[in-house]
Formats: structure tokens, sequence, C-alpha cells
């Protein structure tokens, strides 16, 4: 916590030292986000729903120090409580794990039914210039292509069924962007840890070929080298997309030992405003069947990474979205995980109030075989209200 305000502090005063040099304070000071209410009903049969309530609060602070140099500071604020938050006791410890080499998460508040979680995810020092763009600290490195799986993005590895964390998490690291000419880049990232075993660091080739844009890495990712490339044009007027990457222990060199993670994506945007997408994932060191100790529904919303999207060898992804009128907006999505017989629906509807007022209501409802039938095994009904400034 006391990193975390000195960092916020630091930039701060420099932000305004550097502004007495301007007119106006909002030319270099740009403050933005949003304040979120969520409601979630979550049960296996209408007679156990359990309910839970969280108050979500995002800043976004940039000072703009010079013509290029920028500061970038976010922060994400959260209050949990309800029957949910009651039964789990460990919540605090959990959201309290700060995965990066500097801690910037803090939990002032935690207590069995209340659970207040505050955490800097963006804190980093941006230069740009015609050629370069270089970034020092927490921030987000998105090397992925596809929409809802994304075995490329070796830093910052999410997944979509986390609906309520648009900004994703970020990395610590250093990030060097060079722009050579054209539509070519060459980048390189560094994610230390206590070792080479704890640490990430890869260079990444992009460049346009085929009217396709193509992307070439290599690199180091924990204990594993890795190896991954990656494409984005059209099959006439469907949108293609692909990525895969290798991991080789670096131990086992020469064995067969490896893990291939890949995807595919086509979508489509109609005239009318619809827009569909499929996607298939394919794991190497996925499992075919569900065994008896194995959760299947954690390995869908659980801790994810780029080697390991998914737990099972095979699963599939497809989505269609589009607006009923300019403020009303719905989307249906699923997921199914082959062999472990896992479906997941997530169906959505959103209405803009104002331009900066939202509400939405989204469900997520879980299907697998219980005792040999197919039947929902868990639902969650989420009513959000949003206010962005």
């Amino acid at each position: 916590m006391r990193f975390a305000l000195f960092v916020f502090l630091t930039m701060f005063s420099c932000s305004i030292a550097f502004a007495q040099n301007k007119k106006k304070l909002k030319d270099v000071i740009s403050v933005s986000g949003y304040v979120k209410y969520m409601n979630t009903s979550s049960f296996v049969s209408l007679d156990s729903a359990i309910t839970d309530n969280l108050i979500h609060n995002r800043i976004n602070f940039k000072a703009f120090l010079s013509n290029r140099f920028t500061a970038v500071i976010g922060m994400r604020n959260r209050i949990f409580y309800g029957e949910a938050t009651r039964m789990n006791p460990y919540l605090g410890d959990i959201l309290d794990a700060d995965p990066g080499l500097v801690d910037l998460s803090f939990v002032p508040v935690d207590k069995k039914s209340f659970v207040v979680h505050s955490i800097l995810d963006r804190a980093y020092l941006k230069y740009i210039s015609d050629k370069w763009d270089v970034r020092l600290g927490r921030q987000r490195i998105n090397w992925g292509v596809n929409l809802a799986w994304n075995p490329n993005d070796l830093f910052n590895a999410y997944s979509l069924i986390d609906f309520d964390y648009q900004e994703r998490p970020g990395a610590d690291a250093v990030r060097v962007q060079y722009f050579p000419g054209g539509l070519a880049s060459i980048e390189l990232a560094y994610q230390p840890g206590n070792g080479l075993d704890s640490s990430i660091v890869a260079g990444m080739w992009k460049f346009n070929k085929w009217k396709y844009d193509f992307q070439l890495l290599a690199g180091n990712y924990y204990s594993d080298l890795a190896l991954g490339a990656g494409w984005a044009g059209n099959v006439k007027k469907a949108g293609f997309k692909g990525e895969a990457t290798y991991f080789q222990p670096r131990e086992n060199f020469s064995d067969t030992s490896g893990i291939l993670s890949s995807s595919v994506t086509l979508d489509y945007s109609f005239k009318n405003g619809i827009y569909i997408n499929a996607s298939a994932l394919y794991n190497s060191g996925g499992v075919d069947q569900i065994s008896s100790t194995s959760n299947p529904i954690q390995g869908l919303i659980g801790v994810i990474s780029a080697k390991n999207l998914m737990p099972s060898k095979l699963t599939y992804f497809a989505q269609a979205s589009g607006a009923f009128n300019p403020a009303l907006n719905g989307s249906l999505s699923a997921f199914y995980m082959q062999g472990f017989n896992i479906l997941l629906v997530m169906p959505s509807v959103s209405y803009t109030m104002h331009e900066s007022w939202e509400i939405m209501l989204l469900g997520q409802s879980y299907f697998g075989e219980v005792n040999s039938a197919f039947k929902g095994i868990g639902t969650g009904i989420y009513l959000r209200l949003m206010y962005s400034y």
C-alpha cells in the first residue's frame, strides 16, 4: 500500500511540476473511469440461490509530462458483500495475491461478509517518438489476435468469462517497440522474476504480406522456450485469424514433452450489424475426458496461462451479437469443452440510458453430464449498473 501511494503521488507531483509551464491543468492531466454496482445470484436450483453484491470503481490517470513522456496510473477498487462473500473466508487472501514483481495490491477491510480490495494494475512511464514506443512499469502487453483464446499472449492471458474486467491484468515489465516503416514492427518485452524460471523475455516481429498481418515470436516463458506465430486476414468477406505457440521445457529440450497451444477464428459482420464469431482451441497438454477428481467449471473460470488456456484438449467457442436499436444491444456466447462434455452459455443484454449510464443483464449457465444425463449444473445471473466518467 505504501509503495502504491508513493508511486501515485510521485507521478502526480511530477505532472503538477510540468503543468506549471502550461496554460491549463487539463492540458496535461486526464482522469477517467467508472463506478459499477453488480448484484449476483448463483444457484443450481431456485431453492438454493445465493446472492452477492459488488461495488466496482476504476480510476485511470494520465499525466502528459511532455510531448514524448506520459505517466499512466490505473487503479481498481472493489467492495464485496453478501452471502457468497460470507461463505468464502479466504476471499481477502485470494484477492490480495499480486503476482507482479512489486506488490501493488492491498485489502484495507477483510471481514466475514465485507471485503474491500484495491490494486494498481497500471503504473508505467511511456516514451514515444516517430519510430519508438518504450514503456516501463505495470502495463498491458497484448500479443494475441483472436477474441476467445490467445496462445501468443505470453504476458497477459485472460478469459472472456471474466466479463467484468474489460481492462485485463497488467505485467510488471519493460517493453520496447520499434517501427521501421510501413506496417512492420519489432518488439521486445521483459517481465523479470527471481530467476529465469519465473521470468518472461520474448521478442516479436510483425509484418504484412499477401494482405495478411503476420507475427512471429520467440523467447523464454518461465521454464519453457516458446516459439509462436499468428495471422489475421480475410477469406472473401469473413475474417480469418489464428495463432499458435509451442512450449518446450529447457531442461528436456531434446525430448517430446513440449506443449502446443493453438487457436483459429472465423468471424463475419452482416450488413444489418449482426456479428458472429466461431473459434476452436487445441491444447496438446489437455485431457480427453474428465476424471473423478477434476473440477471442469474451475477449469473455465480458474487461473489460466498462455500454455494452458483450457484444461480440455479441444474447446469450442461461438458468439453472435448485435444491436436491436442504437441504445439496446444483445449477445449470445457459448463455450464447449470436448471430452469434459461441459457447455457454458452466456446470454447478455445491455441498454445505454445516457452516454454515461449503462445497465446490463448477463447470465452464465453451465451444463454437464450428471448420472448419464446432460443437465444444468449451475447458473449465475448478473445485473450491473455502470456510470462512466
